[in-house]
């Protein structure tokens, strides 16, 4: 009997061999990986080929070395029509079919529009559908309201164990759907889990959103995108209400399912503006705006694409200019601050963080002044570890006082404060911050503490957050030598990860279990891989 693959790299090499052997054609085998692992074309040819986009780029150059592909630009034609992707060209796509023996049309979703033809003499040319000894690709049809419904009926959950902050009734009732389908999605196979959950909860968005608006609400957002001249405060606080929303789904489910739903009202926005809106709702639509692009940079970040991420954030910094917005000036800072930190550049996130704490301080938000001195102690600490012994002791310095900065400002905020666009901030995110930083200035014993006493409090709405605080906790382990403790906190990571799907929480996971490969030979280590592999 043949063993099962260990990864899903064997398994797809096990399917392309056993396809190829039983005869089938590199067109019915990619049509079988689109069905069965839901990729586009493109993606599905190279993967039947057991090709990475590195070999592609080797065969290309060597067909036309005058003209070579890199494998950045290959990326961006297998992720069209996706955000991050760039269309392909006709003159590409003829080379691609050269390189993966297929014809040209089979690389796109290709259309037949002939029966719409009165005079076309023959049924419509069905040799661009895969051939009919493959299932064709299954396509995933929207969820509606009253489908999210049913799911949720199966399901009898817990209370919800809401955040301390006083919520609007719509945001109890948003964070009670949200979490049953993060429990429905831990009891279902991952697969099943990712293509039902991805419709369903965008439509466990989308469709309160605008579903449970009153008629006079639905005109006046019709009417704002006819004529934005008409758009007036009602329309902005609904257009608000759906940004919020969105990075709520965000924190729990990751950015994969919202990123197209925030792209959308970031261009819903771009058009109301050039339209013409009127003078009165204009600042506040353009610090709609910079917070749309300062939430598309913040998903571009987990999904690891750094360079879009730093893109969306300098486009959200001019536009809380332009709006004259401190707050969301500071905000879009602060958060590019921390993703300047993490692309290994920290002495420029500690200038943006300078930055935060200058136009928080003309706020009356101390929680926003709170986590610009968090993101500032993130950058000091991360330039002491790099700088090593020799210069690090005022950085060390600086870190500590940014830190004790950020504990007073987060006792001046009122906890039932839920107009803060600074939610995600508290207590126990402080104690993970501070943990990060005593681990990048090699004290771990302070920072397992921390990250232990923050775990017994963080939201957990916040996923990602309590994700990383375990992944905090088992570096401390680690550092002390603790692998069996640091074994377990990754594997709660792990498990976290599979409901919320974050990229960048996967790569430090995978990252994480890779400094544990001198005690591969332990059982605790043994555990952990069966228990990653389980979780898929």
């Amino acid at each position: 009997m043949p063993r099962k693959p260990r990864s899903l790299k064997q398994e797809m090499d096990r399917l392309t061999a056993e396809l190829r052997e039983a005869g089938w054609t590199w067109t019915q085998v990619a049509a079988e990986y689109r069905r069965r692992y839901r990729l586009n074309p493109r993606q599905a040819f190279r993967e039947a080929h057991r090709l990475t986009q590195a070999a592609v780029t080797l065969r290309w150059d060597a067909l036309w070395p005058d003209d070579p592909l890199s494998v950045r630009k290959l990326g961006w034609w297998e992720a069209w029509p996706g955000p991050t992707g760039h269309e392909p060209p006709l003159a590409a796509l003829n080379r691609l079919a050269r390189i993966y023996q297929c014809r040209t049309t089979d690389l796109i979703d290709a259309e037949d529009h002939t029966p719409a033809d009165p005079d076309t003499p023959h049924p419509p040319d069905t040799r661009i559908a895969p051939s009919g000894d493959v299932p064709a690709t299954e396509v995933l049809p929207s969820l509606a309201v009253e489908d999210v419904l049913n799911i949720l009926s199966r399901w009898h959950p817990e209370p919800f164990s809401s955040p301390a902050r006083t919520q609007e009734p719509r945001d109890q009732e948003y964070d009670r759907l949200i979490h049953s389908l993060v429990r429905w999605a831990a009891q279902v196979k991952r697969r099943d889990a990712l293509t039902v959950l991805g419709a369903a909860a965008t439509a466990a968005y989308a469709s309160p959103a605008f579903d449970l608006l009153s008629p006079e609400d639905l005109d006046r957002v019709a009417s704002a995108v006819a004529d934005p001249v008409r758009v007036d405060d009602a329309t902005v606080d609904h257009m608000e209400t759906v940004l919020r929303h969105v990075m709520r789904q965000e924190d729990a489910l990751g950015p994969q399912p919202v990123l197209e739903t925030m792209i959308a009202q970031h261009r819903l926005l771009q058009t109301v503006l050039a339209g013409g809106a009127s003078d009165q709702v204009r600042p506040k639509l353009l610090s709609l705006l910079a917070n749309a692009g300062r939430s598309i940079a913040w998903m571009l970040f987990n999904l690891n694409d750094f360079n879009s991420a730093h893109h969306y954030y300098a486009q959200a910094h001019k536009m809380a200019h332009l709006a004259a917005d401190d707050a969301t000036c500071s905000l879009v800072l602060a958060a590019w601050s921390h993703l300047t930190t993490w692309h290994g550049d920290p002495r420029l996130a500690l200038e943006h963080a300078l930055g935060a704490q200058r136009w928080s301080s003309r706020t009356n938000d101390p929680l926003l002044s709170a986590y610009a001195y968090g993101v500032e102690a993130r950058a000091h600490a991360a330039i002491a570890r790099r700088s090593g012994r020799s210069a690090s002791r005022k950085d060390r310095l600086d870190c500590m006082r940014a830190l004790e900065r950020s504990k007073r400002e987060l006792s001046r905020a009122d906890p039932g404060d839920g107009s803060s666009r600074v939610y995600f901030y508290s207590e126990a995110t402080y104690m993970g911050a501070q943990a990060r930083c005593l681990l990048d200035m090699g004290t771990p014993t302070p920072a397992l503490h921390l990250a232990t006493t923050s775990l017994a409090t963080l939201d957990p709405a916040l996923i990602r957050d309590v994700a990383y605080t375990h992944l905090y906790a088992a570096r401390a382990h680690m550092q002390l030598r603790n692998i069996e403790q640091a074994c377990e906190h990754i594997s709660e990571a792990a498990a976290l990860a599979r409901r919320n799907t974050s990229p960048r929480l996967a790569r430090s996971i995978v990252e994480d279990r890779e400094k544990l490969n001198p005690w591969n030979n332990t059982h605790a280590v043994s555990d952990l891989d069966d228990r990653i592999r389980s979780l898929g």
